[in-house]
């Protein structure tokens, strides 16, 4: 059955895709008045939410203020036309399931279709973030070429590919929460960040299944592939005509600096201190020892915030507690999948990527709000002070680790991709 739903992902994508438009588009044919007067922003009266039929009703007002700054003379035009789109979306996977003829011409309506949504998504962000959203689009755009033309990119790069990446959206994400705490008590309250992040959340990641299944459709089709070797005589006259200035991948080498920085290091300590180090110590040790110190903190600052709920004294009014709430939960999640790929790093020697994706996002993550805490003062920190200092400095090396790591291990495939 899993293995049935992933050969057809493509279809069950567009599937997906043409669900979400069909129900936005009656969510809007309903709300056309509301969508109409929630011009000006209405805010969401906290005092009001008692029940969760009220806290999905927070969310929906939420999302017709947004989407009163796109559509709100035209509500109903624009809710029909989504519809008919979100027909349009279930005729194409059936096309897609049906057959590959048309691969081509897909291929680059669903990766127009994934840049459309982001550019929409960052002009509603926009109203949140402010200017700091266009970081957003720009980590998105850096995401979307490199999804479409990584046939070019050596497989020999692909760390400094992912690093790249994460750092363009660390710094949307660290500027645009800035942002947001910024404004926290001001324009903004507990209830509009947690609907709006939501419903941001959950376009992105619309947009990044319509890019995968553009990539993957061109990939069928054997678009944007990768130019064949050339000969050395050929390759020797491309340069004489300066060809070859624009290969990204001579700029794409600084993981053998690094490595080499790393090792003259150790070699510089080991030497001060006159020790050498044990055969038996592997970094996964102590990736492992410290990844298990920070679940024990998170899980300790995750049950005391759990406490609220389980004791009676939670109100769905109190929209603060919930949002911190949630926000430990992804952090516990972040924390768990990195011990994952770090025991299927250390046993099975794969996932090495993935555990370095893990630990830059919820470094991150931690980094944010300890800079928050200290500099906005703002009730919504996720953790107490002493222990948000405490992760951040667990977390660090763990970053540093995963940096200055070689991997070696893992499937053919895995193995090509080493940095």
């Amino acid at each position: 059955m899993l293995k049935k739903f992933r050969d057809q992902s493509e279809v069950h994508i567009s599937l997906l895709l043409g669900l979400f438009f069909i129900i936005l588009g009656i969510f809007i044919l309903f709300n056309t008045g509301r969508i109409r007067d929630a011009a000006d922003g209405t805010p969401v009266d906290e005092a009001d939410i008692e029940t969760i039929w009220d806290l999905v009703n927070a969310f929906f007002l939420e999302v017709m203020n947004m989407l009163s700054i796109l559509i709100g003379d035209f509500p109903i035009i624009a809710g029909i036309l989504m519809i008919i789109f979100g027909v349009f979306m279930f005729m194409i996977g059936k096309t897609v399931r049906d057959t590959t003829r048309y691969d081509g011409v897909l291929s680059f309506f669903f990766m127009g279709l994934a840049l459309f949504l982001f550019i929409v998504t960052t002009i509603l962000m926009m109203q949140v973030y402010g200017w700091w959203a266009l970081l957003f689009l720009i980590a998105f755009m850096v995401h979307l070429l490199y999804n479409i033309f990584n046939e070019y990119l050596d497989p020999l790069h692909r760390k400094e590919h992912y690093m790249i990446i994460m750092f363009f959206y660390g710094v949307a994400y660290f500027f645009t929460q800035n942002a947001v705490y910024a404004n926290i008590e001001d324009a903004l309250s507990p209830a509009d960040v947690l609907s709006v992040n939501m419903f941001f959340a959950l376009v992105l990641v619309l947009s990044l299944l319509a890019l995968w299944v553009g990539v993957f459709l061109s990939k069928s089709k054997n678009f944007l592939k990768k130019p064949k070797a050339r000969s050395g005589e050929d390759m020797s006259r491309s340069s004489k005509r300066g060809m070859n200035r624009l290969n990204p991948n001579q700029y794409l080498g600084f993981s053998e600096k690094i490595y080499r920085f790393r090792n003259s290091l150790l070699t510089r300590i080991k030497d001060f201190l006159e020790i050498g180090v044990p055969g038996w110590l592997k970094v996964n040790y102590l990736e492992l020892l410290l990844g298990l110190l920070v679940l024990v903190f998170i899980g300790v600052e995750f049950n005391n915030r759990q406490g609220v709920f389980t004791e009676g004294h939670f109100r769905l009014s109190q929209m603060s507690h919930l949002y911190e709430w949630i926000n430990l939960f992804l952090t516990l999640v972040l924390a768990l999948a990195y011990l994952f790929f770090t025991v299927m790093n250390m046993w099975k020697n794969i996932h090495y990527h993935r555990q370095m994706i893990v630990i830059i996002a919820l470094w991150l993550k931690l980094t944010v709000s300890l800079f928050v805490t200290v500099y906005h003062d703002v009730e919504l920190s996720l953790f107490i002070l002493p222990f948000n200092i405490i992760l951040v400095l667990l977390t660090t090396p763990l970053v540093l680790f995963s940096i200055f790591k070689e991997f070696n291990g893992g499937t053919t495939n895995d193995r090509n991709k080493k940095a």
